[in-house]
């Protein structure tokens, strides 16, 4: 995902004429040493579009925090357990001036960013964006854009300044659909319920997106798993319409059909899921208002003993490159 922006933003930049400048003046994509963004800094990032068209974009691609020095915006779409750990080596390096926006799956993003860029006193504001855009890394340097879709940003409190809505005009300039809104929060449950009851099942029956509108049993647990989320969110104070959830879980599951949740991937290759800051995270706000959520319980613990009993196999893997890549740019 962090590849697909840099290469939307990237597009952009290059794509502009004398007459018409380009707000941005730089994209760089960041992330830890890898294969991938060596690939990338010596051939480009071969991407291929939806309707199969290959391009090949020079994304600036670097591993040194230094090179983000300046950047006006950063955008975090690293793996949740991650956050602080990728972010912290650039906090020395962004002024409170700066905006970093996570667009990543689950709760707690935005808090451990906000902790991990604290630096001297000082920290860059710290935005929130859920996205329904998606995309898979197929080889070193190669992904492929799977599911196109809206992007939604918004500030801790609920007013919608200009930073928010220029913002939210050039990502949409760049190809990528994005709304400033007000209730950034619902946004945010909303996006979480709909991954509660979709990556767990998906991971543990080992079935593409589409199985869980399509069988019974499937869909039933979907329901009760969305149905807790709708319960706990109401006791932090945000409404989500419980038929409207569920109708949404349908409508992901039957848009992104073939494709395999990214918790699916994540066990296929061994490598540590987001279970902890999805359904982990929902178990953890509603044992704080004395609900009960069963079914996100046993996801949670599952999913937990499906990676330990990985690990002690001795196939998990390292985390994959990109839990570990940032876009950052000068607009």
């Amino acid at each position: 995902m962090g590849s697909l922006m840099a290469a939307r933003l990237t597009q952009a930049m290059s794509s502009s004429s004398g007459d018409t400048p380009s707000p941005i003046e730089r994209v760089l994509l960041y992330g830890r040493p890898s294969a991938h963004l060596d690939a990338i800094r010596t051939n480009g990032l071969r991407l291929t579009e939806m309707d199969g068209r290959k391009v090949s974009v020079p994304v600036a691609a670097s591993s040194d925090p230094a090179d983000v020095k300046g950047s006006d915006l950063v955008v975090v779409l690293v793996k949740a357990w991650a956050s602080g750990e990728a972010v912290a080596p650039l906090a020395p390096y962004l002024t409170r001036d700066a905006v970093v926006l996570t667009l990543q799956n689950g709760l707690g993003n935005a808090s451990a960013l906000r902790t991990a860029l604290l630096h001297d006193g000082v920290r860059p504001h710290v935005w929130l964006g859920v996205t329904t855009q998606a995309a898979i890394r197929t080889a070193p340097g190669a992904i492929t854009h799977t599911g196109d879709g809206l992007t939604a940003i918004g500030r801790r409190t609920p007013e919608v300044n200009a930073q928010l809505r220029d913002l939210a005009t050039q990502l949409t300039g760049a190809g990528w659909q994005t709304v400033a809104v007000e209730d950034i929060h619902r946004w945010v449950w909303r996006k979480l319920a709909i991954n509660a009851a979709i990556n767990p099942l998906t991971a543990l029956a080992g079935v593409p997106n589409e199985v869980i509108s399509t069988d019974a049993g499937l869909r039933h647990a979907a329901t009760m798993i969305a149905n807790e989320v709708v319960e706990v969110a109401k006791a932090r104070n945000v409404t989500l319409n419980p038929q409207q959830i569920v109708a949404a879980v349908d409508e992901v599951a039957r848009a992104t059909g073939a494709n395999r949740s990214s918790m699916l991937v994540d066990i296929e290759s061994g490598s540590r899921t987001e279970i902890d800051a999805i359904n982990g995270e929902v178990v953890r706000q509603a044992r704080r208002h004395g609900i009960r959520v069963p079914i996100n319980e046993l996801m949670t613990i599952l999913i937990r003993a499906r990676e330990h009993a990985l690990h002690a196999d001795g196939v998990v893997a390292d985390e994959a490159p990109e839990q570990h890549e940032h876009v950052t740019s000068d607009v």
